[in-house]
């Protein structure tokens, strides 16, 4: 399964995107606020394989569907520049809680501020729609991560509460502020 956007495609990612992955995956900036990385190649290979078994609607990479230009020059059509995740609650298992999906997302660094994380969540949580017994979909982010929580809000996501000592990350605890988006029956 893909989804098409204006300027994206969003598809199932396989064991050629290791390469654009590590781009973003190996990042200290684009990492900042993850639980995860910067990754090693070795640590992007796996977590592609991962990815791959998983596939839709897990993971969805987020590709190009037209050359852009980033700051280390041209971007061909095509390229993964980012990903999203989707869970069940709290980032459990998918079938853990049919009523609730989770998303996490990232996009590599010198595409940022340009829309692509907002186009490509918002076409997530469409496709997240069909399914009837979704009831609300949530995101979390760190308290600091601005840019986080403003495509939260332009997709309609609301600030519920924070979530203290969320995650830890080289043994300092990180809070996390939880979003969520009720779905209309």
């Amino acid at each position: 399964m893909t989804l098409e956007t204006a300027r994206l495609l969003l598809r199932p990612f396989s064991a050629d995107d290791a390469a654009d992955v590590h781009v973003y995956a190996s990042d200290p900036a684009v990492c900042r606020f993850t639980d995860w990385g910067p990754n090693s190649e070795e640590e992007t290979r796996s977590w592609i394989a991962q990815a791959v078994e998983a596939g839709i609607p897990a993971h969805w990479a987020i590709t190009l569907r037209e050359d852009a230009v980033g700051g280390a020059g041209r971007i061909p059509a095509g390229t993964v520049v980012g990903g999203i995740g989707v869970y069940g609650q709290d980032r459990g298992p998918l079938d853990s809680t049919p009523g609730v999906r989770e998303l996490g997302w990232v996009v590599r660094r010198d595409l940022w501020g340009r829309g692509i994380a907002t186009e490509a969540v918002h076409a997530v949580i469409e496709a997240l729609r069909e399914d009837d017994a979704l009831e609300q979909v949530h995101a979390r982010c760190r308290p600091e991560h601005k840019a986080s929580a403003k495509v939260m809000a332009h997709l309609g996501l609301a600030r519920s509460h924070r979530i203290e000592n969320d995650i830890q990350r080289d043994g300092q605890w990180m809070h996390s502020d939880l979003y969520i988006l009720t779905l209309a029956p």
